[in-house]
């Protein structure tokens, strides 16, 4: 069983005068691809930083500060992991207090993280 554009068909053919069996050709790209096609960009270098000086993530500095804010939430996400590490059948997970724990911190880096905009 050949696919679809390997079969032949018929079409009419208008300069002969009748009908003219062709074969579909599988079709080639319109653009030539190659894996270097979008690797020759300049390096991005921020305007507000001075040549030399590296950009650092405001998130890199953010985290552990809300982590301190959210000890409420890692200390039950810790209990948690203790509880199910001690389980010797293999069931249950801390999925919830990792849900909240990650809630509370991104709460609190949405409303730090403006501060670090330029």
């Amino acid at each position: 069983l050949k696919p679809f554009w390997l079969k032949p068909f018929w079409r009419k053919s208008h300069s002969r005068g009748g009908w003219q069996r062709i074969r579909h050709e599988a079709a080639a790209m319109s653009f030539s691809y190659s894996p270097s096609f979008f690797q020759h960009f300049p390096k991005y270098h921020a305007p507000h930083l001075k040549p030399g000086q590296e950009h650092t993530d405001p998130l890199d500095t953010l985290k552990p500060q809300c982590l301190v804010h959210c000890s409420s939430w890692l200390s039950e996400y810790n209990q948690c992991v203790t509880r199910i590490s001690m389980r010797t059948d293999g069931k249950g997970d801390c999925k919830g207090q990792f849900e909240e724990l990650t809630m509370c911190q991104d709460h609190c880096i949405a409303h730090e993280i403006f501060g670090h905009m330029k």
